[in-house]
């Protein structure tokens, strides 16, 4: 089946072996987005997975988004996944972020629908999605030491995880790709060596920027919050071994391959350190556009926060729990 709307309308040429069609929404307030997202709803059958912009999740059949809009931080896109009913085959599912969660989400429909079921295995790597995607390692156990060349990962599930995330959120790769990457990897375990290489060498190479200096960090609050100023996507990764709440600060982040822009992200390893989706209403009040989870936002997609790094913090700690 030709799907024409993936990576932003870049036609893909190639059969694939589901039914279903991807798209990824555009989410900046620009023509090109509005016209791009028009083009996605051109079909009646939209399932949003985690379409987080309240206008866009409008506009589709139903948003799978339980930890978002579903007030549910108990339970991932991908788990949801399991137990909805199959949408029928001419499908459209759509996200505004292609990651682990929405794209296995799409992953398990498509399994649904070519097997019925997902076996054991497969369900034991939805569980580990999902507790990675809900920050649920088995609770915070306090600051630890940064990675080094000799110890690279924090637990054994971001190791298991690292290929295939890094896989999903290549945005040069089409959805519908990606999408069966995430179902082979879902059924079989299998992942790209390719992309195995390319996390063991980003993670060297985050180590490297540690020890130069080009990932900077504090704690702040009496140490209750990490702030971390970064482009590596490292920024959480550093500040979960610092506190358990994580301002991080991408002053270039890149998204699908468009303009980088000054991008924050606020979260808690649980909820009981903090209450992020106050301080992401605080912050919206500001700057209209944060939003997010019970345990992770950040600032408005696809155009530079105005708020300085003493504002973001200030209100973060107000909203501290313990």
């Amino acid at each position: 089946m030709e799907n024409k709307f993936d990576n932003f309308g870049n036609k893909e040429q190639r059969e694939k072996p589901s039914f279903y069609s991807f798209a990824v929404l555009d989410p900046r307030p620009i023509p090109a987005a509005r016209e791009h997202n028009d083009q996605v709803f051109e079909s009646n059958n939209v399932y949003g997975i985690e379409v987080t912009v309240p206008e866009l999740a409008e506009r589709c059949v139903v948003n799978i988004d339980p930890q978002h809009t579903g007030g549910d931080s108990d339970t991932a896109a991908i788990e949801e996944a399991v137990i909805f009913e199959t949408p029928p085959q001419d499908a459209l599912f759509a996200t505004v972020r292609a990651d682990l969660d929405s794209v296995g989400a799409m992953a398990v429909f498509t399994i649904r629908s070519e097997d019925g079921v997902l076996d054991d295995a497969a369900m034991e790597r939805v569980k580990i999605i999902a507790d990675s995607d809900k920050f649920a390692q088995g609770g915070y156990l306090g600051p630890k030491p940064l990675p080094t060349q000799e110890t690279l990962w924090n637990n054994q599930n971001e190791e298991v995880l690292a290929a295939i995330a890094a896989e999903i959120s290549d945005f040069k790769v089409p959805l519908a790709d990606r999408v069966a990457s995430m179902k082979e990897w879902l059924k079989t375990g299998n992942e790209s060596e390719i992309y195995r290489k390319q996390v063991h060498e980003e993670k060297l190479d985050m180590v490297k920027a540690l020890e130069n200096g080009d990932i900077t960090y504090e704690t702040r609050a009496d140490g209750r919050i990490a702030f971390v100023e970064s482009t590596h996507r490292a920024g959480t990764t550093v500040g979960y071994s610092l506190a358990p709440v994580v301002v991080a600060l991408n002053p270039s982040f890149k998204q699908h391959g468009k303009d980088p822009y000054k991008k924050f992200t606020v979260c808690t390893f649980e909820k009981k350190f903090a209450d992020i989706k106050a301080a992401l209403m605080e912050l919206n009040e500001l700057e209209p556009g944060w939003g997010g989870s019970p345990t992770i936002g950040g600032s408005p997609q696809g155009v530079d926060s105005q708020l300085s790094v003493d504002q973001v913090v200030s209100i973060v700690e107000k909203h501290l729990k313990e």
